[in-house]
């Protein structure tokens, strides 16, 4: 049975557009949100949640709060992604202190990497953080940087990625990054509509897509995950939607459209696939997380 947990509402019956569950409301209350805008789901089931009130909230995979951390600092801004390494730390992308803060599974702080700056080992607005299956991690930034950093399972910097144009056009907000079966490392360009795809080693493979609503193109991808029969998922946030591609750039389906319904969507920061494998998506605007069985 569809599961719905609408703070204040009447359970509503499981829709046809896929939809089986939605959390979450407006408020500072365990459970709720002020404008959540990044999600990661873990291996033991759990979904992370971070939002502008600088909280990372941890919930089972109906849905039910379970607890809760804060950021340390949130006085110049709150964090706009997070991933759970296979170890179970969860990497916050502390976006505007420039940093990258790492957390254990109850949310105390183990350390940090990175500061201010564009040289080596350096950051402007880290957005999202992600792993290869050789332990090195991969920082995605923008405002200036625009930029993918790679470094390894020590913390330590090795190279920088994307830096130079790719047909004709500099990376403009990478705002996040998913590595695929094939362990090459996609893209979300966000303010260029596309996605890039690399090798680890920073080689450009191909680009996908441009602006528009037609299937293929995109508005603002602001998250990408693997979907698990290895397709991407791209979550749009100007498009109010998600859509899937296939690794060699074919778009396969759409889902979502703008509104307050459940299926519909106001400007969605990301979304993820859970243990359970259904999608959670962050309904930014609409302050709640939609989970969809599609």
């Amino acid at each position: 049975m569809a599961m719905w947990t609408v703070a204040g509402c009447e359970r509503p019956p499981i829709t046809p557009n896929g939809v089986v569950n939605v959390f979450g409301g407006v408020g500072r209350g365990p459970g709720a949100f002020s404008y959540p805008r990044a999600i990661a789901a873990d291996g033991n089931g759990t979904v992370l949640v971070v939002d502008k009130a600088g909280r990372v909230q941890r919930f089972d995979e109906s849905g039910t709060y379970l607890h809760e951390w804060r950021m340390p600092e949130t006085e110049q801004g709150k964090p706009v992604g997070l991933a759970v390494h296979p170890d179970g730390r969860t990497f916050i992308a502390d976006t505007h202190y420039h940093r990258v803060l790492v957390f254990d599974r109850e949310g105390r702080l183990l350390g940090s990497f990175g500061r201010q700056g564009s040289g080596d080992g350096e950051f402007h607005l880290p957005t999202d953080v992600v792993f290869d299956d050789q332990g090195f991690i991969y920082v995605s930034e923008y405002n200036g940087n625009d930029r993918i950093t790679k470094w390894s399972p020590a913390l330590a910097f090795v190279a920088v990625i994307g830096a130079e144009p790719i047909e004709g056009k500099r990376l403009r907000r990478p705002a996040a990054m998913v590595i695929d079966g094939e362990q090459t490392l996609w893209v979300a360009d966000a303010c260029n509509h596309r996605l890039v795809r690399f090798t680890l080693d920073g080689r450009v493979l191909a680009t996908v897509g441009g602006y528009g609503r037609a299937s293929g193109e995109m508005r603002y991808p602001y998250d990408i995950a693997l979907a698990p029969d290895g397709s991407l998922m791209v979550c749009e946030y100007g498009g109010d939607r998600l859509q899937w591609f296939s690794l060699d750039g074919r778009s396969l389906r759409v889902w979502g459209s703008s509104g307050r319904e459940p299926g519909e969507l106001s400007a969605p920061w990301g979304a993820t696939y859970g243990r359970n494998g259904k999608v959670y998506v962050v309904d930014s605007l609409n302050s709640r997380i939609q989970v969809v069985g599609i």
